[in-house]
């Protein structure tokens, strides 16, 4: 499985259990983050671009649902730090 950084042009293999925010770290996709991933913060909110993005992440937290409502996420947007990733995706963020 990897995960590809759209436009930035970068990849990484994903590693068990990993978040989109581990396997950006690694791929050197600079993401958001200030609350040290504990999907209080809203910075890491990534836009999965991929088909089927239900299905190639694990479902959304509570923590992640509370954030998302309060912040107005569309349905194929996620925070980084909470998605974990289940299958080949594709992710951007509106600051790339």
């Amino acid at each position: 499985m990897e995960v590809r950084f759209i436009p930035l042009g970068r990849m990484a293999a994903v590693r068990t259990d990993e978040t989109i925010l581990d396997v950006a770290r690694r791929a050197g996709a600079p993401l958001g983050n200030s609350c040290g991933g504990i999907g209080i913060c809203g910075r890491c909110r990534v836009r999965v671009v991929s088909d089927n993005h239900q299905t190639q992440l694990s479902p959304p937290t509570e923590v992640e649902k509370r954030i998302a409502a309060e912040r107005g996420f569309e349905p194929d947007e996620r925070l980084a730090c909470q998605a974990v990733v289940l299958a080949d995706c594709a992710v951007t963020t509106s600051y790339w």
